[in-house]
């Protein structure tokens, strides 16, 4: 993959028509009000969770993209799940909406900055390559979309 096809990757998984479904904000306005501090029968997260998770993972490749060698993100760690993620009014849905539109901005400018080379270069702090962190984001994100629509349908159905 070059530079360019990472951008649409990530421009379609966010917000375009990919082949496999809804878009991550097409999923999102999807999802009622009431439904985002949900957890159906043996489902861990609630959706509110599982988004505030993606943009932080965003922000985890965000600082990456602008060399930051010492962040990261420990695995079942505060920084990877938040604690107390509350959804409960339009305005709290609206301003996770932004949060999430401001790491897709955010990571879409940094990777334009980039070059074909810079993908085979080390992640910053990290043993593997720029091209694996940056496909990982992507496969990360589609997971948890799917995580995302199946609460949105097991709900539904309750």
């Amino acid at each position: 993959m070059e530079i360019k096809d990472f951008i649409k990757s990530y421009q379609e998984l966010f917000s375009g028509e990919t082949w496999y479904g809804n878009s991550i904000l097409k999923s999102l306005e999807d999802v009622p009000l009431e439904f985002w501090n949900e957890k159906p029968r043996n489902t861990k997260n609630t959706i509110a969770e599982i988004v505030c998770h993606i943009i932080d993972w965003r922000y985890f490749v965000i600082e990456k993209l602008k060399e930051n060698a010492s962040f990261d993100i420990m695995l079942n760690s505060k920084a990877d799940w938040r604690e107390n993620v509350s959804v409960r009014t339009t305005e709290e849905k609206e301003n996770l909406f932004l949060e999430l539109k401001k790491s897709q901005e955010t990571l879409i400018g940094l990777v334009k900055e980039k070059d074909i080379l810079w993908l085979e270069e080390k992640t910053p702090g990290k043993a593997y390559c720029n091209k694996y962190m940056l496909e990982g984001v992507l496969q990360h994100d589609v997971y948890h979309l799917g995580q995302i629509n199946l609460i949105n349908s097991q709900l539904k159905t309750e």
